[in-house]
């Protein structure tokens, strides 16, 4: 059985670039508008265990990162929102998720 996953984002402030496998599947600029992007990663999937990293980096004031990861129709939401206390210039914040193949 194949497993289905997608990476979803839908706010970026300033940059969120994602790794699968050590490979770079995405990565977007954004200056806090909000945006619906999806990225489809089941094609780039291995056989067995899978490595997605999503590396958001703050240029100033405030950072915020958003969206989700689908795994075979279960979904985990990141959310990392500095907005309402601010944030220091270039914070950076990962989340990690591992893609079972097998």
């Amino acid at each position: 059985m194949t497993t289905t996953a997608v990476l979803t984002v839908n706010y970026t402030d300033n940059q969120l670039v994602a790794y699968l496998n050590g490979a770079q599947v995405y990565n977007r600029i954004g200056g806090g508008e909000a945006i619906n992007e999806q990225v489809v990663l089941t094609g780039n999937l291995q056989a067995g265990v899978n490595q997605l990293l999503l590396v958001g980096v703050n240029f100033s004031g405030p950072a915020h990162f958003q969206g989700s990861v689908n795994i075979d129709g279960r979904s985990q939401d990141f959310n990392f929102d500095t907005r309402r206390d601010g944030a220091p210039d270039g914070v950076v914040t990962q989340f990690y998720y591992t893609i079972d193949n097998s």
